[in-house]
C-alpha cells in the first residue's frame, strides 16, 4: 500500500482545517445532531414552573390541534398559608416556552381533565363554575356557574347549586357536564351551549365525583349513575338532543377506578356487577356477552380490538372485545395508560418508582426513561412527543409513535380529553 506523502496531505489537512475554522464547525455540529437525536427516549426540552409557591396539578395534561401543551397549577392547598386559585397554563410545543397562563379559577384545584374543543377553546371545572379558555392569551370567554334552583317538572323549584364533575364533548362541540360533590341538593347532567348557556339538564341521583362521563359513535351519552327502584348503580343512556333518558340497566361503581369504553361499532363496555364485566348492545342495552373478572380497574382498547384491563395483584389480562374470550393474562403491562399507534403501551409499571415504561402488548419493555413521573399525566402528540408531569416540571420525550386512532386508547379517549369516541 503507498504511503501518502507528506507535503501532499499537508496542505489539504490545512484546508480542512481552516474550513471547519471559518465555517463555524457547522458540518461537525450537523453531523453530531443527525447521528445522536431522534432516539426514543432522548429529552427534547423541560419546563419549570416558575411560579413561587405554585404547585402543577396531577390532572392529565391536554393537547390541543395546534400542539400546545396544557396542564394546571395552584398555590398551596386547604391548610397552606399561600393558597391560590389555580390557573391554566399553556406551553409552545418547539421548545416548552410559556405561552400564556389564565386567569384564577374558583378554587385551588379543578374538577376535571382539562378539554379541547373542536376550534380550539379550552373548557375546565373547578369548584361550581365552568370556564371557557381563550387558547390564544388564555382570557376567559365565559364563566357558566351552575343554577341555585331549577325546575324539577312538577310546578315547584329544587335547589340544585353544588359542585361540578368530570366533564366531555358533545358530538355537536357542547358541554356535558354534572353536579356530582357532596352536600344537600338536586343533582343533575347538563349540557352547556359553546356560548355558556343551558340547552338542557337532566336530574340525577348520586354518583361519585370521579366516574366519568363517556360519549358514544352516535352521540349517546353514558352515565354512572344511582336508581332508588332498587337501590343499585346504574348506567344511563342520554339522548344528546333533548337530555332525555334512553335506557338503563345495572351497573358497578368503583370511584376514580371505573370508565365507560366504546367499541368498535358504538357498543359500551363497563362493569355491570362486582366482578362482572360485559359488553352491552347501545341499540338495546342487552347484553352481549359478559365474563368474571377480578378487577375494577380502568379499561382501555388497543389498535387490534383487544380489551386491556389492569390488575395490580395478577397482573392485566387481554380479552377480545367481539366475545369476551381471554386472550393473554398475567401481563406485567403499565397502568395510567396509552396506546401509540404501534400498539404500545406508555404508563407506570412501579407504584413504587414511577417512571415512564414503554412495553408491547406482551409486556417487553421497549425503552424506559429514569425519571420520575405523576402517574396519569401522559399524553402522546401526533408527531411522535411524549410529555409527562414530574414534580413541578413537564418533560417532552421523543417517542417513537403518536397516539392510536382506534380503540379506546387512553382514559380520556384522546389527547383532546373530550371522553367520545369520535373525537381525536
Amino acid at each position: 500500500m503507498k504511503k501518502l506523502r507528506p507535503l501532499i496531505f499537508l496542505p489539504f489537512a490545512i484546508f480542512v482545517i481552516s474550513l471547519l475554522y471559518f465555517t463555524g464547525c457547522s458540518f461537525i455540529d450537523d453531523f453530531i445532531n443527525d447521528t445522536l437525536t431522534g432516539n426514543a427516549g432522548d429529552t427534547l426540552w423541560t419546563y419549570q414552573l416558575q411560579d413561587a409557591g405554585f404547585h402543577i396539578s396531577s390532572s392529565p395534561l391536554a393537547i390541543g390541534p395546534d400542539g400546545t401543551i396544557y396542564f394546571a397549577a395552584g398555590g398551596g392547598g386547604w391548610n397552606s398559608t399561600d393558597w391560590e386559585p389555580q390557573r391554566i397554563f399553556a406551553l409552545n410545543k418547539s421548545d416548552g416556552s410559556l405561552k400564556w397562563k389564565s386567569e384564577q379559577l374558583e378554587t385551588w384545584h379543578i374538577n376535571s381533565y382539562i378539554v379541547i374543543g373542536d376550534d380550539g377553546t379550552i373548557y375546565v371545572s373547578s369548584a361550581t363554575k365552568l370556564y371557557s379558555i381563550n387558547p390564544n392569551n388564555g382570557s376567559f370567554n365565559w364563566v357558566w356557574e351552575v343554577p341555585q334552583t331549577l325546575p324539577n317538572g312538577t310546578g315547584s323549584d329544587v335547589y340544585t347549586y353544588g359542585e361540578l364533575g368530570p366533564i366531555a364533548l358533545a358530538s355537536d362541540g357542547s358541554i356535558i357536564t354534572k353536579t356530582s360533590g357532596s352536600g344537600s341538593y338536586s343533582r343533575a347532567l347538563y349540557n352547556i351551549s359553546t356560548s355558556g348557556n343551558i340547552n338542557w339538564y337532566y336530574f340525577i341521583y348520586s354518583t361519585p365525583a370521579g366516574t366519568p362521563i363517556s360519549v358514544g359513535n352516535n352521540g349517546t351519552i353514558y352515565i354512572f349513575d344511582f336508581t332508588n327502584s332498587n337501590n343499585m348503580y346504574c348506567i344511563r343512556a342520554i339522548n344528546p338532543d333533548n337530555g332525555e333518558l334512553i335506557w338503563e340497566t345495572t351497573a358497578n361503581i368503583m370511584e376514580y377506578a371505573n370508565n365507560i369504553v366504546i367499541a368498535n361499532n358504538g357498543d359500551i363496555i363497563a362493569f355491570v356487577a362486582q366482578d362482572s364485566l360485559a359488553r352491552i348492545d347501545y341499540s338495546n342495552h342487552q347484553i352481549t356477552w359478559k365474563i368474571n373478572v377480578d378487577s375494577h380497574k380502568n379499561k382501555f382498547i388497543d389498535n387490534n380490538g383487544n380489551l386491556i384491563v389492569f390488575n395490580q395483584y395478577t397482573g392485566s389480562s387481554l380479552y377480545n372485545t367481539s366475545n369476551g374470550n381471554l386472550v393473554n393474562n398475567s401481563l406485567t403491562l403499565p397502568h395510567d395508560l396509552l396506546i401509540d399507534d404501534n400498539n404500545q403501551l406508555y404508563g407506570v409499571i412501579s407504584d413504587w418508582s414511577p417512571h415512564l415504561s414503554v412495553t408491547d402488548i406482551s409486556g417487553n419493555i421497549q425503552w424506559e426513561s429514569a425519571m420520575n413521573i405523576n402517574g396519569g399525566t401522559i399524553a402522546l402528540s401526533s408527531d411522535k412527543v411524549v410529555y409527562f408531569i414530574s414534580d413541578n416540571n413537564i418533560f417532552a420525550l421523543q417517542a417513537d409513535g403518536a397516539l392510536a386512532h382506534s380503540g379506546w386508547p387512553k382514559f380520556s379517549h384522546d389527547n383532546r380529553n373530550t371522553f367520545n369516541a369520535t373525537k381525536w
